[in-house]
């Protein structure tokens, strides 16, 4: 596949979106094994993020790679011979992060934290004497290197609309052995919910990949392409289609809460470590914001805020040991309870209204500068006219079989003229009355060759009279041809034979 140095962001989503697309019906494979105890095991060979980390990993890493190079000139030296892509260590750091984060998930997890170095010294010691969890390392492994390999192909291949619905096929069929393994199962399967949440992600993600290939595959093959702008075309695609996969999504979630009433409980378990990170970045958010303002209250405590102090009356007693009670004024306590509450409300409609007129004048300078590149497909002009052309046809075919034979009749014009040109009119008036008593009347809007080639067509054998009085008609009708004696004898003859014919046709 032939690299271009300034891809469009759909060249650049396309292979990632095709490999998730790839990763969610082999993630239903891996979710199918599970349920069916193949393994001896009740949860997956390996942690279903793993197939789509590797494979759109590797695909964009290699894609960035190459681009780099071919930016820089690189791509094709000048000995002839090819050389390797520079930073291909990067995959081999990639794949072996990725799958020892994957073992110690699936495996040990449950001994030791990920930065403990003890499980990869029970790891080693587990291959070594070839323990029961060797081979389930070892087929983590080996399915990381084909998953990365697997993202490599797609990077480098031309991804056609033809091959997103094959795999489209792949991906039901597989879906499909999922439910029949799950119906088997009973309530021993494992994965309801990511398989819930698998089967829209899966639609949505063929969708976008299907359109974005063929806006591609029409704007790279076809001569014209695509007319506009590629990002506008690119963007309506995304937003569409991934309105419609949202709204598969929240179908299935609402979907999975009516039919199992522990559905949310596997949710909110689910959105667990969610949960945790938020509160980690709140808590961050919280101390670093702590920390920005501190000094700036350390400097509002150094001002020198100048205190009364409180003066005595001389003529009133103090009597120690009992303190002396103030209370403030009742006015003042209604104005802080009502400015604690006013204020904020204040200060949250102003902001709603501070962000409603940015938004409009956003808007309205948008629609300004599309105005000149997009039109409207719909009409109401033009709707109105095609259901008034349907109506009428509707009424024409059923109720106007009297108006049209009266429309088809001819409306007698008085002929003038020189006497030959009137004599030729005649003729060819004639034969128009006696076409339409034989049933073939002349349209409204046919021109006479038109006329007469439909009439040869019924009438074969009266061709050359036909033709005759047709080019006499329309020489002088429309070419303003005076005839002489001779050619309206002409004329008049070939009518006569014409009618002469016709009479005799019965006969034989």
């Amino acid at each position: 596949m032939e690299l271009s140095a300034a891809p469009s962001w759909g060249e650049r989503l396309l292979p990632l979106i095709f490999a998730a697309m790839e990763t969610c019906w082999v993630d239903g494979i891996l979710i199918a094994l599970a349920g069916a105890n193949v393994f001896h095991l009740h949860e997956p060979l390996l942690p279903l993020w793993t197939p789509l980390l590797l494979m759109a990993g590797s695909a964009w890493l290699v894609s960035y790679l190459e681009r780099r190079e071919l930016a820089a000139g690189d791509a094709h030296p000048s000995d002839g011979k090819r050389k390797a892509t520079a930073g291909s260590s990067l995959f081999i750091w990639l794949l072996t992060i990725v799958a020892l984060v994957s073992i110690w998930s699936s495996i040990y997890a449950s001994s030791a934290w990920l930065v403990d170095p003890r499980w990869l010294l029970t790891m080693l010691s587990d291959l070594l004497l070839l323990a029961p969890r060797a081979y389930h390392v070892l087929g983590i492994i080996a399915l990381s290197v084909y998953f990365c390999w697997r993202g490599l192909a797609l990077a480098r291949r031309v991804i056609e609309p033809g091959a997103v619905l094959n795999r489209l096929r792949i991906g039901v069929g597989v879906f499909v052995l999922v439910i029949v393994v799950r119906a088997g199962a009973g309530d021993q399967f494992y994965g309801e919910l990511p398989l819930l949440f698998l089967l829209p992600c899966f639609v949505a993600l063929a969708l976008i990949a299907h359109a974005l290939a063929k806006a591609i595959f029409v704007r790279q093959v076809h001569p014209v392409g695509l007319l506009g702008n590629i990002a506008v075309q690119e963007g309506a695609v995304l937003m569409v289609v991934g309105t419609i996969g949202v709204i598969l999504l929240l179908f299935a979630l609402l979907l999975g809460t009516f039919a199992s009433p522990a559905f949310l409980v596997q949710v909110h378990l689910a959105l667990a470590p969610v949960g945790i990170v938020y509160n980690w970045f709140v808590t961050i958010l919280a101390q670093f914001t702590v920390l920005l303002l501190t000094p700036v209250f350390w400097l509002i405590s150094l001002l020198p805020v100048r205190q009364q102090q409180p003066v005595l009356p001389r003529s009133s007693p103090v009597v120690h040991g009992v303190p002396k009670q103030t209370t403030p004024p009742e006015a003042l306590l209604i104005a802080a309870t009502v400015f604690k509450v006013v204020l904020p409300l204040l200060v949250i409609v102003g902001l709603a209204f501070l962000a409603w007129r940015l938004l409009r004048r956003r808007r309205v300078v948008l629609r300004r500068r599309d105005q000149d590149l997009h039109e409207s497909v719909w009409s109401w002009r033009l709707f109105r006219g095609q259901l008034q052309g349907l109506l009428r046809a509707l009424w024409l075919r059923f109720f106007g079989h009297k108006s049209q034979a009266e429309e088809a009749q001819p409306v007698a014009v008085e002929i003038t003229g020189e006497p030959a040109a009137r004599t030729v009119r005649e003729i060819y008036r004639a034969l128009l009355r006696w076409a339409a008593g034989c049933g073939y009347p002349r349209a409204k809007d046919e021109t006479p060759y038109e006329f007469q080639q439909r009439l040869q067509e019924k009438l074969p054998q009266s061709m050359p009279e036909l033709g005759m009085i047709t080019d006499a008609y329309a020489l002088v009708r429309y070419g303003e041809s005076v005839p002489d004696e001779r050619e309206v004898e002409h004329v008049q003859g070939e009518w006569q034979a014409l009618q002469r014919k016709e009479q005799a046709l019965p006969e034989r």
